[in-house]
């Protein structure tokens, strides 16, 4: 071809034949640039997909948490701060992977943080991957391309060695900053009614009974965040820290948490006497430990001046640490002699842990302690403490 372009014009030829190996070269290199342009755009598009499957993945790894909280409002109207992922029937894992997959995308990471799990980290890859050249590959990735091992697959369903695109997100669920408002319990009982309406500002939502769960759902937020939460999520709930610092749990004091392998009712006996010692407050104690209590008894004792448990809030306390979050009694004796997770016991055959209520309608709710015994938070003026056990009307095993 060179020969014939050189004898076809003497120096006009040569300079031709630069020129089209010029227009050659340019044509090559301009080729290679677009090939890696289209590489380099291919990449940017699975790390764009990568994190949609991130963030869808964080975002439904936290809406099982959302509807276990709405259930305990419209459900059995309680407040919802007793939610924690513990209470989710499927692992973080699981529900992270079926989001990501929506998402033509792999969960490769899931971590829960914060004390309850409301904060969700994921770090996701595409399903899809770009391929490497040859001269790209280890010694490794050349012998696993050899036999088959971790091979993926790219756009045109080519399978080999190949980059996914990678990406992290984090979640977070946040409960209404709301006040919720409690109903009187069934006549004659004592402690803090259901939980009946959630008033945000001015506005009202009906939570128990026939509650709007579309409303309440809508209050709590999932949000897309920067950082993990700084406390570490254990998967059971802590027990020690309730209190805000009014009252400490000698458990805490000492560093002598119940152990983990006691029986369900030796567990919450050990749990109750963690706060031995704890003032009275009416309405006081949640599922972390003692509260300031609310107004006011049916004996006129203004709750608020004192930070503690009543006999129901010490009780659905024990039972919720026992059962390392996942049975969220009522505060109220009618709701916890009631509730179908309880099975009835004779009060002849009574067992550590047991509920033993007083009256019928029941008044007064205690825990037996075993040896004719009982823990239970009497009275306003009185503490929690251990006491000869008085006559039982009725008895209930949870557990």
């Amino acid at each position: 071809m060179l020969r014939r372009i050189r004898s076809a014009g003497g120096h006009g030829g040569d300079a031709g034949v630069a020129t089209s190996v010029l227009v050659m070269g340019v044509a090559i290199m301009l080729a290679g640039g677009f090939l890696m342009f289209g590489r380099i755009a291919q990449a940017g598009d699975m790390r764009n997909q990568a994190q949609i499957g991130a963030d869808a993945a964080a975002l439904g790894t936290l809406a099982p948490l959302r509807d276990k909280a709405v259930d305990q409002l419209v459900g059995w109207g309680r407040d919802p701060s007793s939610v924690g992922y513990w209470m989710v029937d499927s692992p973080p894992e699981k529900v992270a992977e079926k989001y990501a997959d929506k998402n033509e995308s792999r969960a490769t990471r899931v971590r829960l943080s914060g004390m309850l799990g409301y904060t969700a980290m994921v770090e996701a890859a595409t399903k899809l991957c770009q391929l490497k050249q040859e001269d790209e590959l280890t010694e490794k990735e050349k012998d696993d391309l050899r036999n088959g091992r971790n091979l993926c697959t790219d756009r045109a369903g080519k399978k080999g060695i190949g980059r996914s695109g990678t990406a992290r997100a984090v979640a977070r669920m946040i409960p209404p900053q709301c006040e919720y408002r409690t109903g009187p319990g069934p006549e004659g009982s004592t402690g803090s009614g259901p939980v009946v309406e959630i008033t945000c500002g001015d506005r009202h939502v009906r939570a128990f009974p026939n509650g709007d769960r579309a409303a309440i759902t809508r209050l709590f937020k999932i949000r897309l965040v920067d950082d993990e939460d700084p406390v570490a999520y254990t998967g059971a709930p802590d027990g020690l820290s309730g209190g805000s610092g009014a009252v400490v749990s000698e458990c805490a004091k000492t560093g002598k948490k119940p152990a983990e392998d006691l029986e369900f009712g030796a567990a919450v006996v050990a749990w109750s006497l963690c706060w031995l010692g704890t003032p009275y407050a009416w309405g006081g104690g949640n599922y972390s430990g003692p509260t300031r209590g609310i107004c006011c008894s049916p004996g006129g004792y203004d709750g608020r001046l004192y930070f503690g448990f009543d006999c129901s809030g010490l009780t659905l306390y024990a039972v919720y640490q026992a059962s390392r979050g996942r049975i969220a009694l009522g505060h109220y004796t009618g709701d916890q002699v009631s509730d179908p997770r309880g099975s009835y016991v004779p009060t002849n055959a009574l067992k550590p842990g047991d509920l033993l209520f007083f009256g019928a309608p029941p008044h007064h709710v205690a825990i037996y302690y075993g040896d004719g015994k009982m823990v239970e938070a009497p009275q306003t003026g009185d503490v929690v403490k251990i006491s000869p056990l008085r006559p039982v009307t009725s008895a209930r095993r949870f557990g």
